[in-house]
């Protein structure tokens, strides 16, 4: 099972859900996927290459202590659970993690974003739902919503 987070709390809706799946249907390996977006050219012709280089491990830093955080809340006990960064545009690494890594399925949030924002930004989980060759559970961010 494939969990991608993004270190948002509308992305961790989905644990609940992990927890649940991972214990009724015994899944053997539960990866928490956390993916850094790579640098613009414009962020590169501002901060030079060494900038963004040690912004950028900064960044894979800061991710695994995030999933680190995850992974103790969860507690599993029947599921090995892992811990991956990767570097890249988020929809694609995704799809090339689960084509190469014999993922079952992909569970994750959505943020629920509409309009202009979704236009400008893309959405991954758009992408995700129409391309990815495993099932997608898809949890809806409403749920965190109080």
């Amino acid at each position: 099972m494939l969990v991608p987070l993004d270190t948002s709390g509308f992305a961790e809706c989905v644990l609940d859900h992990v927890k649940e799946i991972s214990t009724t249907r015994a899944i053997p390996e539960v990866v928490l996927l956390s993916v850094v977006e790579p640098v613009t050219s414009q962020t590169m012709a501002y901060m030079g290459s060494a900038g963004v280089k040690a912004a950028e491990e900064r960044a894979i830093k800061a991710a695994f202590l995030y999933l680190d955080k995850v992974k103790g809340s969860l507690a599993l006990q029947k599921s090995k659970v892992t811990n991956v960064v990767l570097v890249g545009p988020a929809a694609e690494v995704i799809l090339d993690y689960v084509e190469k890594n014999g993922v079952d399925i992909v569970v994750l949030s959505s943020h629920g974003r509409s309009g202009v924002t979704r236009w400008l930004l893309g959405s991954t989980v758009d992408k995700l739902l129409r391309r990815s060759p495993v099932p997608v559970f898809l949890v809806p961010a409403v749920e965190c919503r109080t």
